[in-house]
């Protein structure tokens, strides 16, 4: 979950997003802009919840993974700028199963505290706002 420094920011294409039952964080991207931004950066809507704009986070790790998932055998995830040794993960491919549209939002743009739920039983939250991210 976003720090309190960081909470009610405007997400944007290129935000950092983990699943918690996934083992591997992926940016959310936005193919086309909805003609909104927030410094420069084209904001997120609750709209934007289908796999064009979140396609998988690694490995899923539920006791419900999603049906006749592909199974993949992945480097395991090592935050930028760490020199951990980790090892690799197998398993069902994490692809997001999200029930309805972002929860939380602020009116229709998404923000730090939205969030989205996966039939899988994972919860999708923003670790970043994306804001700092350079397209």
């Amino acid at each position: 979950m976003a720090d309190e420094t960081s909470r009610g920011e405007y997400l944007v294409r290129g935000a950092m997003l983990c699943c918690r039952q996934g083992t591997h964080p992926r940016r959310l991207n936005l193919p086309q802009s909805h003609g909104v931004y927030a410094y420069e950066h084209p904001q997120i809507t609750d709209d934007d919840c289908t796999p064009e704009n979140i396609s998988y986070f690694g490995v899923c790790c539920s006791e419900t993974p999603p049906e006749g998932a592909e199974v993949v055998r992945l480097a395991g995830y090592v935050p930028e700028g760490s020199t951990e040794q980790v090892d690799d993960v197998q398993g069902s491919r994490c692809t997001p199963d999200i029930i309805g549209k972002w929860n939380n939002p602020y009116g229709k743009t998404v923000t730090m505290d939205s969030y989205l739920v996966c039939a899988c039983g994972g919860i999708i939250e923003p670790k970043t706002s994306g804001q700092e991210y350079e397209d």
